[in-house]
């Protein structure tokens, strides 16, 4: 296969349902890289959230984050590319997602921020937060007293991630969205929104990336696990799913591949390039 690129989502995954890297995955990067092909990471975390091993990772460059709307260059030290939702915007969505019973995070500027109150076991419980993601949750949120006010004082707004008690009430937020909202939203969980700014998915700045490479849709391979991946999907030239995707995330793409725990990079170099 002629491939130059491969962007990897993060959850689900590159990383294990305890959000290691292992080392056969590290390994695998390595292999690739030396074979010049760029591994990219893609992920819906925001930077402040990625592994150190991958941020320190000598064989890994570009990242996407924060479901596209930044990427980052480690060799130089800089953002290439950003795009964030105005202030206005998200004092809009904010309005809007106080109807709701929800758990509402920012991310802001490569870091997320979320309301004090609810960052503690009883509120993760209670918004049926996945436990495999409450640790990253406590080991990477910062918590305020008042969103309303942080909206005001910050403006590099990346992202917003809404975890919804009531499933009726996910629906009828999705609805309002599309028909009052200039936003692109997605979804990486069963009870979760994730609202960027217009013209912000995976798959845009994957382009935008490979227009800065000079790198061909052709010889992009795509590899995730769930429904924001869908966008990256869409660009690449080969898409692949991890085992452990639903079915309608597999059924989108060309290939299905081992799940997250058995080190799907790897699999990835040993069995497609």
């Amino acid at each position: 296969m002629d491939c130059k690129l491969i962007a990897c989502d993060l959850d689900g995954t590159l990383l294990c349902d305890d959000s290691s890297v292992s080392d056969e995955n590290l390994q695998a990067i390595h292999k690739i890289k030396d074979n010049n092909i760029e591994f990219v990471i893609n992920t819906g975390r925001t930077l402040y959230e990625i592994p150190d091993k991958l941020l320190q990772c000598p064989d890994i460059r570009y990242i996407i984050y924060s479901d596209g709307s930044a990427a980052y260059d480690k060799a130089l030290d800089e953002i290439i590319f950003s795009h964030y939702i105005d202030t206005d915007t998200a004092q809009k969505l904010l309005h809007l997602l106080n109807r709701y019973d929800t758990m509402v995070e920012f991310y802001e500027n490569g870091h997320p921020v979320t309301d004090l109150k609810k960052l503690n076991p009883q509120a993760y419980d209670y918004y049926n937060i996945d436990e495999n993601y409450r640790p990253v949750i406590d080991e990477t949120r910062t918590g305020v007293d008042d969103l309303a006010q942080y909206i005001r004082e910050n403006s590099k707004i990346e992202l917003l991630n809404i975890f919804f008690k009531k499933m009726k009430e996910r629906e009828e937020c999705a609805e309002i969205l599309e028909k009052d909202f200039d936003v692109y939203f997605t979804t990486s969980m069963d009870n979760n929104i994730e609202i960027m700014a217009k013209g912000v998915s995976k798959g845009d700045a994957l382009e935008k990336l490979c227009d800065y490479l000079k790198i061909e849709k052709e010889k992009v391979i795509a590899v995730g696990d769930s429904r924001n991946d869908f966008t990256m999907f869409d660009f690449a030239g080969t898409s692949l799913s991890a085992g452990n995707a639903a079915d309608a995330v597999k059924e989108y793409t060309c290939a299905q591949l081992c799940s997250n725990n058995q080190h799907i990079v790897k699999y990835i170099y040993e069995n497609i390039l």
